[in-house]
């Protein structure tokens, strides 16, 4: 076993474990952040609040155009520390720049329901420095896990960032007299604001913005990430795009239901997120180094992780989750219990399969990602908006939840088609905890049994 390969699995057990760790608080604050929305702000506040929280990833996802995968998949395999302090350069005047014109858009979509009413322009303005600051800090944090720097990459997270958000939401709601959308948004924007701010200054030397190269090397590095968008934009039209979906189609309260049970069911894939998120930095160094073998074999152990607590989450969600939408909501939110047990169900999946993204883009195959999302991507669009006109919020959650399970599924096909040995979750799951945990985990014998 190679030092470099050691050093690749403490890394990703520090990421993993530091992500799992921000995650699970990160969760706790996202949730409450959600019941104090519903029990403070009427049905069509509290729908286009929840419409911003969707507005963000995809804003994020929209302003660096793939180019956060495309940033952790260069950097590991550069040498040279002034060439990565460029690149990050680069990147990260890019994502500046996508961003501008493209924030405005993504806020109109996503507060278009308040159109003609008085809250709307100040939710826009507010909406469209929201979008701005998360692709700043998203790309921040992605240059961050690049460069091995865990510890910062995490700390500008959405998890930390939701943890400090909670305590000034909630005192704006309970000391503001009938808080409104608008006073909310603004004690969001505060919080975002500062954590871009500290990352910037906290990441200058990891960053050469005076060197970065011009317009040329822009538009070069923007068509690389181009093919990793289309991932990244499926993946996100396909689960929270669908709350924009709800919030045109249906009645509010019908829109409320599907807008709580969809901002839920995202947290049950949580893991995986966090599993791709550790993973790409020290896997990419894992394979440049030759070391291809054990890069298959770690993301099949954590598809293994992923897969177990994952279907885990959805069981309890079957049994336990209209109980606790009522407690947590008030009366009558577990109806939107059989929505997010629909959506939870789709995420299984992407949990077992989702490491073949990870090996696609690690490998350089980012066209066989791009067709397999387009394809997908054509495909589901057209469904889920005859789905929410006319079945309603429980065809638009079955529709969502096919699609999310189609992407990885075709994904998994690609990589299949392409290396032939492919990552997927095995039966021996104390073997593959073992082996994440463990710096010798390789020498143990590998998991014979059959893949699930």
């Amino acid at each position: 076993m190679t030092a470099d390969h050691n050093g690749a699995k403490s890394e990703l057990r520090r990421s993993f474990s530091t992500r799992v760790l921000a995650a699970a608080v990160g969760m706790v604050a996202t949730f409450l952040l959600t019941v104090i929305v519903v029990r403070f702000l009427n049905n069509r506040d509290a729908a286009a609040f929840f419409g911003v929280l969707a507005a963000l990833p995809i804003g994020s996802i929209v302003g660096r155009v793939g180019l956060g995968n495309n940033v952790v998949r260069l950097i590991p395999s550069e040498p040279d520390p002034a060439l990565k302090r460029i690149i990050a350069g680069t990147h990260l005047r890019a994502t500046f720049m996508m961003s501008l014109p493209t924030a405005p858009i993504i806020a109109l979509l996503a507060t278009g329901g308040l159109i003609g009413h008085g809250n709307f322009i100040p939710a826009l303005l507010l909406t469209t420095l929201m979008v701005l600051i998360e692709s700043i800090r998203m790309m921040l944090s992605d240059i961050y896990a690049a460069v091995g720097r865990v510890f910062a990459s995490v700390a500008t997270t959405h998890y930390v960032r939701s943890v400090v958000v909670l305590p000034v939401v909630t005192i704006v709601a309970f000391t503001v007299e009938q808080p409104t959308l608008v006073e909310m948004l603004v004690a969001y924007a505060a919080v975002s604001g500062g954590q871009v701010v500290i990352a910037l200054v906290v990441g200058r030397a990891e960053i050469a913005l005076r060197h970065a190269p011009g317009l040329a090397a822009l538009r070069q590095t923007v068509a690389s990430g181009a093919r990793l968008f289309t991932l990244e934009l499926t993946a996100f039209l396909i689960v929270s795009g669908t709350i924009w979906l709800s919030n045109a189609a249906l009645v509010p309260t019908e829109a409320k239901l599907y807008a709580v049970a969809t901002t839920i069911a995202i947290q049950v894939t949580i893991l995986e997120s966090l599993a791709a998120t550790a993973v790409l930095p020290p896997a990419a160094r894992m394979w440049v180094a030759g070391r291809r073998t054990e890069v298959v074999r770690m993301l099949s152990n954590l598809s293994t992780i992923n897969t177990l607590i994952t279907t885990t989450v959805v069981l309890t969600l079957v049994f336990f989750g209209g109980f606790f939408l009522d407690l947590a909501y008030g009366a009558g939110m577990h109806q939107a219990n059989i929505l997010l047990v629909i959506l939870a169900i789709g995420g299984i999946p992407q949990a077992a399969l989702s490491v073949n993204t990870s090996l696609l883009i690690i490998a350089g195959h980012l066209d066989a990602v791009c067709r397999t999302s387009l394809v997908v991507l054509a495909l589901v669009v057209p469904s889920a908006v005859a789905a929410a006109i006319l079945g309603g919020a429980l065809a638009l959650a079955i529709v969502a939840a096919c699609g999310l399970a189609s992407l990885y599924i075709g994904l998994w096909l690609a990589a299949r088609r392409i290396f032939g040995q492919t990552p997927k979750p095995h039966w021996n799951v104390a073997a593959a905890a073992r082996e994440l945990v463990t710096e010798r985990g390789e020498d143990a014998e590998q998991p014979r049994a059959t893949a699930v």
